[in-house]
């Protein structure tokens, strides 16, 4: 393939790169929103990753801790103990 070869590619990295992109700027909203609603919350992810952006990113991410889906879904159906469970046991360990 030469460089003037169309790379059918290119259109869905840049898409990803767009996809990923807003992903982040969620991440960023939703930390903005639950500093109003519960400073708790921020203090223990910005405590347990150690970095704003680290949090928000977990924040969005969905796990299979969480069945697929990500904190930010339990949280917005109200299940906030079971996300400050898991933050406890990725800051103390399992054991603590």
């Amino acid at each position: 393939m030469t460089s003037s070869d169309f790379n059918p590619l290119d259109p869905l990295t840049a898409h990803a790169d767009r996809l990923y992109s807003d992903l982040e700027d969620t991440g960023r909203r939703a930390m903005e929103a639950l500093r109003r609603i519960d400073p708790v919350v921020i203090e223990e992810l910005v405590a347990t990753f150690e970095s704003e952006d680290r949090a928000a990113r977990w924040l969005t991410s969905r796990t299979i801790g969480f069945g697929g889906r990500s904190a930010l879904d339990l949280l917005s159906q109200g299940d906030r103990e079971e996300v400050m469970h898991v933050l406890h046991h990725l800051r103390y360990g399992f054991c603590a």
